[in-house]
């Protein structure tokens, strides 16, 4: 497949070099460039922010907006005619092709529309026209780690940009239509300068309320929970949690319930501030209603998060999320739930976290999210498919199943409620632990995947990015000021059919509850 870039002069970025090499690891495709006539490069107030952004904040040097003329330019001319074009030059496609694919950044044909929908408040919205897709674009809605720092969120939307135009060309059918609310979108305020004029202003607005979360001491994490009493915070609506006790030197966070052998215990990632990084603890929960302080019962060089704990084929097991080790790692107990030992490595050279299994029809399947380029951890959900629990573990034909910060990361087990399996999902469209969207699954199989928000889960005045119940405990987590909490409440909010729009529609797969379900 003969594929061509058409780029500005101007504007030779890190990100479209990141396309370019990803279209090249597939060799049935020859890559090529062509240039536009017109000149847009970015305004030299922009790259003085973003250089000056990564003196205040660190961020990383490798950004997605560095100019990079020379490997570009490297690539080989368009000599003959593409099969397609991939238009990043922000204006009218000259070169002729079966198909064209223009990104457009909340609504503006070009990096700057970024800028525009962070002046403007909106939710980040990447659309991606295509000339054989009438019915509409493709779409992908990335997450900000931090809206005030317009390095990381460029980054990040680069970096989904990639990825759609990946899944695009891989798939090559038009999307399915959706009914998911979409951002508001509008013009930029004034001239592309207006918006660099707000976004240079955040840059001491946000160091100043660096040093005030310093002065008057950060949020964190915390662990809730509670006996059910077989009514769940779904059947209840509301429903007071207790707050599981940490250290002055830790806090705890995604916490997952298990019992073994009539005791009760539950897992949470134990991060802590002396070195830095998360390790696996638990705690054991008495029938009188008191739970023990955590301690550490698995710890690597890197950090570990998100204990999920199941048992299958007699053993129980734990994968944690290993995201900085690169792998996806599973982990049985010898000595439960004490000991465990690495068992094997499904996944590795990949990012991925939240690794969140799902067993059905004598097969495994797992939901994770990946980090490519300079994207965040919450903008992807990928899914992979095995016949046992030790592999092989093989892409799902569609990922990225979602490219959407309000509904890919996972946020807990799947959980079996009123006949249907609900996915608990991190709402993380305006940052990071907002609140926990349980969706409901419509379909999965080889080359097909749907889901439809049903609910929310919140925890009053917090943050909320974990919710699992299991044996008649049900925890959340909740992200504030939680040191000197006894308890928190937590609401359940059912979606009107109105607003809970199917993210895919596709064939459906049976209704019945798969066999093994976690």
């Amino acid at each position: 497949m003969r594929v061509c870039l058409h780029l500005d002069p101007s504007r030779l970025l890190r990100w479209h070099l990141w396309l370019a090499e990803a279209l090249a690891e597939d060799p049935a495709n020859e890559i090529s460039c062509s240039y536009g006539s017109g000149r847009h490069p970015l305004s030299p107030t922009c790259r003085l922010l973003i250089e000056l952004e990564r003196l205040v904040f660190r961020a990383r040097g490798d950004g997605a907006t560095d100019s990079i003329p020379a490997a570009l330019r490297a690539l080989a001319p368009s000599t003959t005619a593409p099969d397609i074009v991939i238009n990043l030059s922000g204006e009218e496609a000259v070169i002729p092709a079966r198909r064209v694919l223009t990104p457009f950044f909340n609504g503006i044909p070009g990096e700057v529309g970024v800028l525009a929908a962070l002046a403007n408040n909106e939710d980040l919205l990447v659309e991606l026209h295509d000339t054989t897709c009438p019915r509409g674009p493709w779409t992908a809605r990335p997450a900000s780690a931090d809206r005030d720092v317009l390095a990381v969120t460029l980054d990040g939307t680069l970096s989904c940009a990639v990825l759609l135009i990946l899944k695009a060309l891989r798939e090559e059918r038009p999307p399915a239509a959706s009914d998911t609310p979409r951002p508001r979108m509008t013009e930029p305020p004034g001239p592309p300068s207006s918006a660099l004029i707000w976004a240079s202003g955040r840059v001491a607005s946000k160091a100043v309320s660096l040093l005030n979360i310093v002065a008057r001491g950060g949020k964190m994490w915390g662990v809730g929970w509670r006996r059910d009493e077989g009514r769940s915070l779904l059947d209840t609506g509301q429903a007071v949690f207790k707050v599981l006790a940490a250290d002055a030197d830790s806090y705890l966070a995604d916490p997952f319930p298990f019992s073994h052998r009539g005791q009760d215990f539950i897992f949470v990632e134990q991060f802590s501030y002396r070195k830095k990084r998360g390790c696996i603890a638990v705690a054991r929960v008495s029938r009188d209603g008191t739970a023990s302080e955590p301690r550490i019962v698995l710890e690597e060089p890197h950090h570990l998060s998100y204990p999920f704990v199941f048992e299958r084929d007699g053993q129980i097991w734990m994968i944690p999320e290993s995201g900085a080790a690169r792998n996806v790692s599973l982990y049985r107990a010898v000595e439960f739930p004490d000991r465990w030992v690495r068992e094997a490595c499904l996944i590795d050279r990949v990012e991925a976290y939240d690794c969140t299994p799902l067993f059905r029809d004598g097969g495994c399947w797992f939901f994770v999210s990946p980090k490519r380029w300079g994207s965040t951890s919450w903008d992807v959900l990928d899914v992979y498919r095995a016949e046992s629990l030790t592999g092989p573990w093989l892409h799902h034909a569609a990922n990225p199943i979602l490219i959407d910060a309000s509904l890919s990361r996972p946020a807990g087990a799947f959980i079996e409620h009123g006949g249907q399996i609900l996915r608990p999902v991190q709402n993380c469209s305006r940052g990071y632990g907002d609140a926990v969207t349980l969706c409901r699954i419509d379909a999965l199989g080889l080359s097909e995947f749907a889901q439809t928000p049903v609910g929310v889960v919140r925890a009053a005045g917090f943050g909320c990015h974990t919710y699992n119940r299991r044996s008649g405990l049900e925890v959340i987590d909740m992200f504030g000021r939680v040191g000197r909490l006894g308890d928190v409440m937590a609401s359940y909010e059912p979606l009107s059919s109105e607003v809970s729009a199917t993210v895919q529609r596709q064939p459906a797969w049976s209704s019945s509850m798969p066999a093994g379900f976690v």
